[in-house]
């Protein structure tokens, strides 16, 4: 359809796929074979995307969702491959729904599946990012933010991209998909007031975003964003960054503070103790299949509360 900008490619994994394939088949882990014909199988690269999924599939007949990277601490951009990813993808999945737009950092590895019978889906084409980010090109940290699944108006556009392309290489489950898309925009709306209720008095407030992915948060809940500092997720600023760190949100006139939920506590205590209100807010890289989509409203939720009672802590 005209208004999906999303590519579809097929490929298969090469080189590296194949040493570890030769290693499996010598320690006698060789792919099962002569078994009854099974379900339709999708891989989504990260929980973002498979709790956005699982809303598009829910209810679909003889198809399993699976999240592929288990929960991280660490900034998802930094996430590489490992020998059991590759060979999940070998073998089990019929189409694997990737965000695209730098937010997978193997991407290289994802392209390296050519020639293969698994559509790869990267659903994120076509939606605008935030381009706040002028630092050094070389860091993983440049060019479009790709976190844009934490602003619910990108949910709801990458929803409608899965719902799109999953009818493409599912089509048994068109209906499904279509009248789930729907049921899920409505969800999504309905979060959206609930999260502008809970942030109705925040709008306007100076904010110094210590996560690249919080950009939508405080976008969402109508902070002025006044700066931001990289770093990467679930580390401590120590000495001269903590210093330039503390130097920007002065010189920007910051009156809280967004970092992610698995900062260190060491961290919210210094910015605290140097005036700051604090708001932990959750990234969504630390939950995974058993959170379902329902974590993915309790998550953004929890972000509005935080926020809201961080801009009260600052009156």
């Amino acid at each position: 359809s005209g208004f999906v900008e999303v590519f579809m490619k097929k490929r298969l994994l090469r080189c590296a796929a194949m040493g570890l394939i030769a290693a499996l088949l010598l320690s006698g882990c060789a792919p099962i074979v002569g078994e009854a014909p099974r379900n339709f199988t999708v891989y989504a690269t990260f929980y973002p995307i498979y709790a956005l999924t699982e809303m598009i599939v829910d209810g679909a007949p003889d198809l399993e969702l699976h999240c592929l990277v288990q929960p991280q601490d660490d900034c998802l951009r930094s996430y590489a491959l490992s020998d059991w990813d590759l060979y999940l993808l070998a073998y089990s999945a019929d189409a694997v729904i990737a965000a695209g737009q730098g937010l997978e950092g193997y991407s290289d590895a994802l392209e390296s599946l050519a020639e293969s019978s698994e559509p790869l889906i990267e659903v994120m084409y076509g939606i605008e990012l935030y381009q706040g980010n002028e630092i050094d090109e070389d860091s993983h940290f440049s060019g479009d933010n790709p976190h844009a699944y934490l602003s619910i108006d990108g949910a709801i556009e990458i929803a409608r991209r899965i719902a799109a392309m999953l009818s493409m290489v599912n089509e048994v489950n068109a209906d499904v998909f279509e009248r789930n898309f729907a049921r899920t925009q409505e969800k999504l709306e309905n979060l959206k007031l609930r999260v502008q209720e809970q942030t109705k008095d925040c709008a306007g407030i100076k904010a110094a975003v210590l996560n690249e992915a919080l950009f939508y948060v405080a976008q969402d809940c109508g902070l002025e964003i006044a700066t931001w500092f990289e770093r990467e997720s679930g580390t401590m600023l120590y000495g001269t960054s903590m210093d330039d760190c503390l130097n920007r949100l002065r010189e920007s006139g910051a009156q809280m503070v967004l970092i992610e939920q698995q900062a260190p506590q060491a961290l919210q205590t210094a910015l605290e103790e140097a005036g700051y209100a604090v708001a932990r807010l959750d990234i969504l890289s630390t939950r995974g299949e058993a959170d379902g989509m329902q974590g993915y409203f309790e998550a953004m939720e929890e972000n509005a509360r935080a926020i809201a009672q961080a801009v009260r802590m600052n009156e």
